[in-house]
């Protein structure tokens, strides 16, 4: 059956070309890239061709999805970049350390996987700077996300009823669910800050703060509420409007009316979960990694953390209980992880690429005020500095959910970045075309020479 729906993946590609070479059609890509992430597994659109279902690391196989059938797609049909893509060098780079550290890995096949899924990435982010030229992309973007939320709305909502503490949606873990609900909440709220009066700026901070909730997670929350506020204040102090006045009044009184709620559904988590307990668990991730760390600081091997954490002996050592979910589990710190797994180097070349990215996004915001599209690279900016803030209390940036949302989003917000730097660029020739050419035309005007001494 897997080798069919492969063929069917590949299959679609020619398809995705045709309609992708006219530019009507690109939204429809958009809303596609912004939905799957959250529907992969669910629909289950994706297929490994080489599977390792029963390894203890974070990458099961070599995996082949729908949306990379769409991102190679748009990188046929589309035409082709007149420069280099930016921070390119810095994901090549985290690619090649990667692929050395699988030359060591315990199991070189595991490792393999993770280097194909960030060659995938790399596709997704290649595709999604063709894409940032395509007008209300990242609209489409976002409304697919929203929809996507519905989904995990209507599944969260229905756990909560049967009694489920934590809701995981269609995951399978709070934390994901929590993460993946707020990389779509910051960018919807940035649009409904810009004046965006569609159905998926106006839902998607409302499904997204009830999702929080519903969570019960405290970094989720916490998070969500510095995302959606960071959006808030970094946009008004970018411009300040009468909308975003009201916004300001508007989410000051969410405040006030969930915080409440959210008091009471975290107490609940605390009286029968035991939180004291859980911190004590993570500081104890933290100890076997940086103890892995200093032991293999070029890395243990790509997708390789759990295995070698337990038999080199680095979880018993640093107190990890010794349960099925504790030893089965990565620590949760991102940047942890890809230290522990690629090595120290690595972390470095991604830190460049995402915090380059955002940075760029932000200067060229406030460089550029007069710009309206400021308010989306603003809002993509602090989705992503958001996320990164939270990924120092989880390891999900290794799996492919939330690497296809980030490196999307990186991938449009460097692109009109460099759209709104290469508009005032051309502005400012035309300005001074204009200026020389009324500097010719005074000069060729005899009257408007200078009278002859004497006269």
């Amino acid at each position: 059956m897997k080798w069919v729906l492969l063929a069917l993946l590949l299959g679609l590609c020619p398809l995705f070309v045709q309609y992708a070479r006219q530019p009507r059609y690109r939204p429809i890509f958009g809303f596609g890239f912004g939905a799957l992430p959250f529907l992969l597994a669910f629909l289950h659109v994706y297929v490994a061709p080489v599977s390792f279902a029963f390894w203890p690391g974070h990458t099961k196989g070599i995996e082949v999805s729908l949306i990379d059938s769409m991102a190679v797609a748009i990188l046929i049909a589309t035409p082709r970049r007149r420069k280099r893509a930016p921070y390119l060098w810095a994901f090549v780079i985290y690619i090649l350390l990667t692929t050395i550290t699988v030359t060591w890995a315990v199991d070189k096949l595991a490792a393999l996987g993770y280097v194909v899924q960030l060659v995938r990435m790399l596709l997704v982010y290649l595709a999604a700077l063709r894409l940032s030229t395509t007008p209300r992309i990242v609209p489409a973007v976002v409304a697919g996300g929203v929809a996507a939320l519905f989904l995990q709305l209507f599944y969260s909502v229905q756990q909560h009823f049967d009694g489920v503490l934590q809701a995981v949606g269609t995951f399978g873990a709070q934390n994901l669910l929590g993460l993946m609900t707020n990389l779509v909440a910051v960018p919807a709220l940035a649009i409904l800050l810009a004046g965006g009066r569609r159905w998926y700026a106006k839902a998607g901070p409302v499904v997204a703060l009830l999702i929080d909730l519903l969570t019960a997670s405290r970094a989720t929350i916490g998070f969500g509420a510095i995302g959606m506020g960071g959006v808030l204040a970094v946009a008004s102090l970018w411009r300040w409007t009468p909308r975003k006045r009201t916004m300001m009044g508007l989410a000051a009184v969410a405040m006030l009316c969930v915080t409440p709620f959210a008091i009471r559904l975290i107490g609940e988590r605390t009286s029968r979960n035991n939180v004291e307990s859980s911190d004590h668990e993570r500081e104890a991730f933290k100890r076997a990694a940086w103890a892995m760390i200093k032991d293999h600081p070029a890395g243990v091997g790509a997708n390789s953390y759990v295995i070698v954490s337990n038999i080199g002996g680095y979880s018993a050592r640093a107190g990890v209980a010794a349960s099925q979910g504790s030893r089965s589990t990565n620590v949760h710190n991102s940047y942890l992880m890809v230290m522990a797994e690629t090595g120290v180097a690595s972390i470095f070349f991604v830190v460049v690429l995402i915090g380059g990215g955002l940075l760029m996004m932000l200067r060229t915001a406030f460089r550029h005020r007069g710009d309206r599209r400021g308010d989306l690279l603003i809002g993509l900016g602090m989705t992503l500095l958001t996320a990164g803030l939270h990924l120092n209390f989880e390891w999900a940036f290794v799996i492919f959910p939330v690497q296809y949302v980030m490196f999307l989003y990186l991938g449009l917000g460097v692109g009109i970045a460099e759209q709104v730097e290469a508009d005032a660029a051309r502005a400012r020739r035309e300005a001074r075309a204009a200026r020389r050419a009324v500097q010719d035309d005074a000069g060729d005007d005899p009257a408007a020479a200078p009278l002859p001494a004497g006269v």
